[in-house]
């Protein structure tokens, strides 16, 4: 009882999350934002340094910025889950899945490939789910219990879903790995983002020990 309370209490902090913090600039409609903007300037740079300390930083050659991308992906697919989970419009529910499902799949490829690098200083390359899901219980010594096993089905799972990581990045005319798929299907959201965050807290485990022994 105590569990499916908590639960409740999540979801309901998740709903008032969603709409208090994300609707106000996910619902807005990107045509018209962009049509309140002046035109292009001569010489207009893409990427400009700023002095306001609550912009970001981009650190691309800092050695410690693993962690950035790693919760970036995993922060940022959550989020977009929330939005389909909760919001109203079928139009973003049906475009945000997309990003959602590659953001979570770069989380598990970058995570365990910095798993693996953390703990043998080997860099492995590829984009197999289920080549670098090997490597790493190799590398980490899992031994095949009901979690490690639950793990590798869901690894399996999206492996068979997204072998090339191009199924949830490329639509249909740009991609050929999409022919075996089936013309349309509803999904459960809510069991998906459970099995995401079931799948983000076993990975998050081994990844902060990793980065602790490195």
């Amino acid at each position: 009882m105590k569990y499916k309370s908590y639960q409740t209490k999540l979801k309901r902090h998740y709903r008032e999350q969603v709409h208090r913090d994300i609707f106000s600039l996910a619902q807005m409609d990107i045509d018209s934002i962009a049509l309140r903007l002046g035109p292009f300037k001569k010489g207009q740079k893409l990427i400009v340094e700023s002095q306001y300390p609550m912009d970001p930083r981009l650190m691309l050659r800092s050695r410690d910025n693993d962690v950035y991308f790693v919760y970036g992906y995993i922060q940022a697919s959550i989020m977009l889950l929330n939005i389909v989970h909760y919001g109203k419009s079928y139009f973003r529910k049906d475009s945000y899945i997309y990003p959602a499902m590659f953001c979570f799949r770069m989380y598990l490829e970058l995570t365990m490939k910095l798993i693996i690098k953390n703990r043998r200083g080997i860099v492995v390359t590829g984009h197999s789910l289920m080549k670098i899901w090997d490597k790493l219980k190799s590398v980490c010594s899992l031994q095949l219990d009901d979690d490690v096993e639950s793990v590798e089905f869901l690894i399996k799972s999206f492996h068979e879903l997204d072998e090339r990581s191009t199924t949830f990045r490329y639509p249909k005319m740009l991609n050929l790995s999409q022919e075996s798929w089936q013309q349309s299907m509803m999904i459960d959201i809510q069991k998906l983002q459970e099995c995401f965050l079931q799948l983000y807290r076993f990975f998050d485990g081994l990844y902060l020990e990793s980065s602790v022994n490195e």
